[in-house]
């Protein structure tokens, strides 16, 4: 290329922009669209340039409007998100599914200044209403700070729900709102802050894709250019493709920023690094196909424009089939749920759409310049004989080129049941995003996985904030903590992660005989203040026969009379003052008789009772007493009323003799009753507390009003109490595999729990990593037979009506999906096996969208051209079209597989893994399907390759392949290819 020649090129297409007149030729060869790309081919050129750069001006970046319009991770309808909205509904949450941890870590055990900088920002993000919801703040609540603070003391967390579902723009801003708010609060020396759990694992994930889709399309382009150059070996050759493929990029990525803006399509930053990818691959090979087919009508000895309409004619058909296949099948992701899978599809599907716009209309055009000017004239070809001698080897030798193809095929598709898809997304991003490191900083001082736990939600149709209820939740709590894998639950019964030792029948019973215990210890006291009463009693006794023998004496003994009265009144106020001693002294013991169960069927118990209560009746003798000394001393004359008096003392004294014999019998019956009773209770506590801690759960309801919790209650209870949730951490990896089957196991525990109790009828949901991936891997499992199904059939359909042959149509997709079969192997050993990175749950299936429409395009075009030149036969037509498009889908195949290599600069581990499973199966289609298999089985078939179409009228030679396999016997052959 001289910059001389390059302008006067120029020049003379400036002086020409329009050539009416090579439009107005007609001819039979030349349709009149292809004439308009010829003469018109400056205005279309420039048009593009103008089309894309104003669309680029006027429409906002894809990412930009990515970051606006970003769709939910999950369906709504997932069992996860709902549990997880149905909590953020009851719980402040304000129906979100956009959970994530506030953890700080100090370099030292957390003292004060760390704890005013967590309320600081606890603080500052419940002031931010648009963007956090609700906090789980227990490390600020002095009895549940325990529960959310490492044992070490340097790490303490809360959980917060942030606005906006998971993996949608709003959740995306949400995340980046509160890690500035961190940033934004000065931290104490040694403290730091982070913002980690499975909601920012997800997001972190979507924002190392953004960030890599710019360097995946530079490193693309290089790649690309790279191959270009080193295959025409001229840069202004290789300006066909990459220009429209520049063109193609600019308007697919507007055009996709302009429709989604408008809420016409979804989209997300997983659509965008793959429409980019697939413009870069598909828009390269398209204008490879158009430069590769010019190049061999050049080598055949056409003039230039003549060589223009014919590769124009030869493979525009082509191009539309492998655009629409390669449109259909990413359309099919479209039947999707996974908005991974979903988003993709339409926007896949514009860019080809754009991609094959730009193929027939500025590839040409650009073609038809470059033409006039001078350039893309083909090079020395040595590639003809290689591909000659490969043809013909397998036109003698088709069924051995065949085994040996199958057999290395087989090789690698015997990785694909060694294949487990990876569903952690902590691996599919750096291991320094954000979110990985607040896990690492958790994974330093907190047991595993406590920023990945899972939720489970109870709902019942009534208030659940009583003993009987919450009998029913300990013995669900202690179901699925008793699970296998589970390291702690926490939940309303069980708020410090550890069953509650008062919370139990048997640690009740240890603290009713204590107080029985020390009871039995008063009553014993007791006995002797009773047996003072009986000394008292004798004393009175005895008075009261003395005064009764004075007053039978006459009025003569009325001084003596007076006398013993006295001394009987003192008698009576001793005897009161101690029954007095003694009813209070008991009081505490009554108490505790009358709070034994079935006390009134004891019968030692019930005299104990009926004893202390008839003390009340004998409590009013000084005030008789008194009575009758006031009658000795008014008057002689008083005398028969005093000795009237006397039988009535006399009985009182005989009626308290009667109280006290039964009611010392009784306490001296019933104190080694209690003592037993203490002794057994004991007993009952201290097995249960060395055997089974937690068992027979139990708490009144006046414990409910404790201050533990009453601190707990508005954490794991709704606000009308018919909703809970409990926090369950597994012992193992919380985004792996065996979570997942762990996460299964819950909800048929927690249902076994509750059978036949209160709660039976209640409702149980998980969310949280181990029930979302769970969704994930069932939507996954279902949209992959979907996008399998409708991209089978659909490029089946597109193939047949291309080929118009049920057999070629069959040979082509089943090799499709042999190739398939073998990159996913290759994908595996390469990934699962030498990487030890196993495959992630989305490869497959992009990887399937992608070969299936690539792979059926390089196998179309070379069928179709397999077809053109079946005149010749059999033997010679497959050795000419073998010849004819083996260097130019060697090319697009490699310059597509490269571009998928390049997938490898993403930080995004799934992009990588997609990019190298893709470019495995380009280079396999490339190498072995397209170059071996696909020819070996057409010639085995013969005829029958293109049947019902009717068979093609063959030379008399035909059935005898030796004309075609000796170069030095076919002078035309000769011709055609040197």
């Amino acid at each position: 290329m001289t910059i001389p020649k390059a302008l006067r090129g120029i020049a003379g297409e400036l002086r020409h922009p329009i050539r009416m007149s090579d439009v107005r030729t007609a001819a039979a060869d030349r349709p009149w669209w292809a004439r308009a790309l010829y003469g018109l081919s400056l205005p279309i050129v420039l048009g593009w340039l103008v089309v894309v750069g104003a669309l680029n001006i006027a429409v906002p970046q894809l990412e930009t409007v990515i970051d606006q319009h970003a769709k939910s991770f999950l369906p709504d309808e997932a069992s996860a998100v709902q549990a997880l909205v149905k909590m953020g509904d009851h719980f402040g949450g304000g129906g979100s599914n956009n959970f994530v941890y506030l953890l700080v870590e100090g370099q030292r055990p957390l003292d004060e200044p760390a704890r005013d900088y967590y309320d600081a920002v606890v603080h500052r993000l419940t002031a931010d209403e648009r963007h956090v919801s609700s906090i789980m703040n227990l490390w600020s609540d002095p009895d549940l700070a325990p529960a959310a603070q490492s044992a070490d003391g340097r790490a303490a967390y809360g959980l917060v729900n942030l606005t906006g579902n998971m993996g949608t723009a709003a959740a995306m801003e949400s995340t980046r709102a509160a890690r500035d708010i961190i940033a934004a609060v000065p931290a104490p020396e040694g403290v730091s802050a982070h913002i980690t759990g499975p909601s920012a694992v997800v997001n972190d994930e979507l924002v190392a894709i953004s960030d890599s889709i710019l360097r995946l399309i530079i490193l693309c382009s290089v790649l690309v250019t790279a191959v270009l150059l080193a295959v025409y070996r001229s840069p202004v050759t290789a300006l066909v493709p990459l220009i429209t493929v520049a063109a193609s990029l600019g308007g697919a990525r507007a055009l996709i920023a302009l429709f989604s803006q408008m809420e016409w399509i979804s989209v997300s930053i997983f659509a965008a690094a793959l429409s980019a990818v697939v413009v870069l691959g598909a828009g390269t090979n398209y204008g490879i196909f158009l430069v590769g087919r010019y190049q061999e009508g050049r080598r055949r000895g056409l003039d230039s424009e003549t060589a223009f309409y014919a590769a124009l004619g030869g493979v525009a058909h082509i191009i539309i089939a492998s655009a629409l296949t390669v449109a259909g099948a990413m359309a099919c992701l479209t039947l999707t749920r996974l908005s991974i899978f979903s988003t993709s599809g339409l926007p896949c599907t514009i860019a080809i759409v754009v991609t094959l716009c730009a193929a027939l209309t500025l590839g040409p055009a650009l073609l038809a310049i470059l033409i006039r000017m001078g350039y893309v004239e083909p090079r020395g070809d040595g590639s003809a004989r290689r591909w000659r001698r490969i043809a013909t080897a397998v036109v003698r030798w088709p069924g051995p080129v065949l085994t040996g193809a199958t057999a290395i095929l087989l090789v690698a598709i015997a990785f694909v049941p060694l294949y487990q898809p990876s569903y952690d997304e902590r691996r599919a991003q750096p291991t320094d995003s954000p979110a990985n490191m607040g896990f690492a900083a958790a994974d330093r001082h907190l047991p595993p996985n406590v920023m990945a736990p899972s939720v489970v939600i109870i709902e019942a149709d009534h208030d659940m904030r009583n003993p009987a209820d919450l009998i029913a939740l300990e013995r669900l709590t202690a179901a699925i903590a008793g699970l296998e894998g589970i390291d702690a639950v926490q939940g309303m019964t069980r708020p410090l992660k550890a069953p509650i030792a008062q919370g139990t029948l048997a640690s009740q019973a240890g603290y009713i005989g204590s107080r029985i215990e020390q009871s039995a210890a008063l009553l014993n006291a007791r006995l002797g203040d009773i047996e003072a009463v009986e000394s008292a009693l004798d004393g009175l006794d005895g008075s009261a026969r003395a005064l009764s023998s004075a007053l039978s004496q006459g009025q003569s003994g009325a001084g003596d009379v007076v006398s013993a009265m006295t001394v009987l009144k003192s008698e009576a106020v001793n005897l009161t003052s101690k029954l007095a001693i003694v009813q209070d002294a008991s009081q505490p013991a009554v108490d505790v008789l009358r709070g034994l169960p079935q006390c009134q069927s004891i019968e030692v118990c019930q005299g104990a009772l009926t004893g202390f209560s008839l003390i009340d009746d004998v409590r009013g003798l000084d005030e008789l007493s008194a009575k009758v000394e006031q009658g000795t001393a008014a008057a002689a004359a008083a005398l028969p009323h005093a000795a009237a008096q006397i039988p009535a003392i006399t009985s009182a004294i005989a009626q308290v003799r009667q109280v006290i014999q039964p009611l010392k019998g009784s306490l001296q019956a019933l104190i080694p009753q209690t003592t037993e009773i203490t002794a057994f209770l004991d007993e009952v506590s201290r097995s249960y507390a060395e055997g089974a801690p937690s068992t027979g759960f139990f708490l009144p309801a006046q414990a409910i009003d404790s201050p533990l919790f009453r601190s707990a209650v508005p954490y794991f209870f709704s606000s009308d109490g018919t909703v809970t949730r409990m926090v369950v951490t597994p012992e193992i990896e919380g985004f792996s595999r065996q979570a997942m089957d762990l996460s299964e196991r819950v909800i048929p525990a927690a249902l076994g729990a509750i059978k036949g109790t209160s709660l039976q009828g209640a409702t149980v949901s998980i969310g949280g990593p181990g029930g979302t991936l769970l969704n994930i891997e069932s939507f996954a499992h279902e949209d992959f037979i979907a996008i399998a199904v409708a991209a089978f059939a659909f490029v089946f359909c597109v193939v047949l009506v291309l080929l118009r042959s049920l057999v070629a149509a069959v040979v082509v997709i089943t090799t499709v999906g042999i190739s398939y079969l073998a990159a996913l192997g290759l994908g595996v050993f390469v990934w699962q096996n030498l990487v030890g990175n196993p495959l992630h749950w989305a490869v497959a299936p992009v990887a399937f969208s992608f070969l299936v429409a690539v792979g059926a395009d390089y196998n179309m075009l070379l069928v179709s051209r397999m077809k053109e030149e079946m005149a010749a036969g059999t033997g010679t037509g497959l050795i000419r079209a073998m010849v004819g498009t083996g260097s130019v889908v060697t090319t697009a195949g490699l310059t597509f597989g490269a571009t998928m290599f390049a997938m490898l600069g993403s930080s995004a581990t799934n992009i990588a893994q997609i990019g190298t499973t893709v470019a495995f199966g380009l280079v396999i289609d490339t190498l072995i399907v397209r170059s071996l298999m696909v020819p070996a089985i057409a010639r085995l078939c013969g005829r029958w390759f293109w049947w019902p179409t009717a068979f093609v009228r063959m030379p008399a030679h035909a059935g005898s392949a030796s004309p075609t396999l000796d170069p030095t016997r076919n002078a035309r052959e000769e011709r055609l290819h040197t």
